[in-house]
């Protein structure tokens, strides 16, 4: 790209009408860990792809929002140079206003079309466009393929997110009722109000005979728990247009770049979904290209959304056929599980322990081998291990280990990374401390303020909030007072009625409280450690 890509007045209308939108009703910025360069460098090597090392990566995101997608990684890797665009002026300066309190140096934010990205941006290791491809006008999607070919580094990888067919054919249809009931309305709220009643409509009033009732149904359930700015912007934009992967992969190709796959491997692993689609599907994908073996995965699940890598195009002969969950032998994982209850329809003959891990997923290990390596993981987390150091740690035959973590790793429930992260590099002194940024985002008299919602170093959105004594005592939490000096501190501090205590409650004056302390700073500091808020 020479110059900035031209646009017609009609996409210029296009674009101020897509920053209105979302200046209205700005979009929850939080980050998504499928789309963070380490990940993603992580994914790449499981296609056979070697990507650049994220700790002096130049990374832009298009598409930023008020940055919350950037932000982790900027914090994580103070040597990278990171650079967010974003349509809305509102949000960029949300985005800017944080950076300012966290303090943050590597990263700057753009309020422009991406579009108007010239030569002087220069060329980047990672160019992520999340929730931006599909609500775009059709020349911008055109101008997006051509940014990412001419400003991605040869050893680049960019990712794009996008909704696809045949999953969202429903979709389709949900929406096209939406935006007929929204038909002439202005404000945000009636819009919305106009698209629940719709929601409300096809959930109350469907005929039992509608042949994609069921299909329907699945797009509406998750529609209930959802925010109204997901549904503002999802199903009541101007544009929302899906298109199956051969598409993508298509406009991709013609703009210099190759379809990799699913940033997130599993997906594209067919033995995930049964041995009855892996046999079809290795029968009729029998000698045809990765692309085309893909989107027939496509339809089998009914995937309606993706998450696609791309590179250049001279590297496609680099790529394997799918991705090998072997290679992760020569990564590190990480991963905290919890031991939860069964559910409910769990086959009782199944037997082993139901497990929940860090992004909420169920998992049953039901082997010896897989309750060893889930408890080293959840025991190590947030630091990372290498699969050596898990044969090492592990009294039980290196082949039951290597089935368990491949397991793992083929089914998704494992966070990989390549190098060693913040997490494996900091010292593991007595005294806590806690990752960068965490007390701005967290803090409980800016929770309206921030667009930003908190997330961990590992790129994981954190939902959980401190009250105001856990967030004092987050704050004495500076790498030198140990686990015994906070306490007395807390002691002190709710003695001189300070602080409240546990429920909220007053303990000014009184004796004997600790234990009390000792119990609540080491009840803290294992929640900041499951949700990966402290370095040591």
């Amino acid at each position: 790209m020479d110059a900035t890509i031209p646009v017609s007045s009609d996409d210029d209308s296009a674009n101020q009408e897509i920053a209105r939108q979302y200046d209205e009703r700005p979009y929850a910025s939080e980050a998504f860990y499928f789309s963070s360069p380490a990940h993603i460098q992580a994914a790449a090597h499981l296609y056979g792809v070697t990507a650049p090392a994220p700790q002096r990566a130049r990374v832009l995101e298009i598409g930023c929002a008020a940055g919350g997608n950037l932000l982790p990684f900027a914090l994580a890797y103070p040597d990278a140079e990171v650079v967010g665009v974003d349509l809305s002026p509102v949000q960029i300066e949300a985005g800017q206003q944080v950076l300012a309190r966290v303090g943050v140096k590597n990263m700057t934010l753009h309020a422009m079309s991406l579009t108007d990205i010239g030569p002087e941006f220069g060329k980047f290791d990672y160019i992520i466009a999340h929730g931006v491809f599909s609500w775009v006008p059709p020349t911008v999607r055109e101008a997006l393929m051509k940014l990412c070919h001419t400003h991605l580094t040869d050893e680049g990888v960019a990712y794009i997110s996008y909704n696809t067919y045949p999953g969202w054919k429903a979709g389709d249809i949900v929406r096209d009722a939406m935006t007929l009931h929204a038909h002439g309305l202005s404000s945000g709220k009636e819009r919305v109000e106009s698209a629940r009643a719709v929601i409300n409509m096809f959930k109350q009033g469907m005929a039992g005979s509608n042949v994609l009732g069921a299909a329907l149904r699945k797009v509406l359930n998750a529609l209930d728990n959802l925010p109204d700015y997901y549904l503002e912007h999802e199903y009541l934009e101007t544009f929302n247009s899906p298109c199956y992967l051969v598409e993508f992969a298509d406009m991709a190709m013609r703009n210099g770049l190759d379809h990799m796959g699913d940033a997130q491997p599993q997906l594209e692993i067919s033995a995930n979904y049964g041995q009855k689609l892996q046999l079809n599907l290795s029968l009729i994908a029998i000698g045809q290209p990765r692309l085309i073996r893909q989107q027939y995965l496509d339809f089998l699940v009914g995937q309606n959304f993706r998450k696609s890598l791309l590179v250049q195009l001279a590297r496609q002969v680099e790529m394997l056929h799918q991705p090998d969950p072997v290679r992760a032998s020569e990564l590190r994982l990480a991963a905290h599980f919890d031991k939860v209850d069964a559910p409910a329809d769990a086959d009782p003959r199944q037997g082993g322990q139901w497990l929940r891990d860090q992004g909420g997923v169920m998992l049953c290990a039901d082997t010896a081998a897989m309750q060893a390596v889930t408890d080293m993981l959840s025991q190590t987390w947030p630091r990372s291990l290498t699969v050596a150091e898990l044969v090492e740690g592990i009294d039980m035959p290196p082949a039951d280990i290597e089935r368990a973590w491949l397991h793992l790793v083929s089914v998704g429930r494992v966070l990989l990374v390549q190098d060693r992260t913040p997490y494996d590099t900091a010292s593991q002194a007595m005294a806590p401390s806690l990752i960068p940024g965490v007390m701005v985002l967290l803090n409980p008299d800016a929770r309206n303020e921030n667009q930003v919602a908190p997330s961990n170093l590992w790129h994981c959105p954190v939902r959980w909030s401190p009250d105001v004594a856990q967030f004092w005592a987050m704050n004495q939490m500076d790498g030198q007072r140990n686990e015994a000096m906070l306490s007395k501190l807390l002691r002190d501090a709710w003695q001189q009625g300070g602080v409240p205590g546990p429920n909220g409650e007053s303990l000014k004056g009184q004796r004997n409280l600790d234990a009390l302390a000792q119990r609540f700073i080491r009840t803290l500091l294992e929640i900041l450690r499951r949700h990966a808020l402290r370095l040591s």
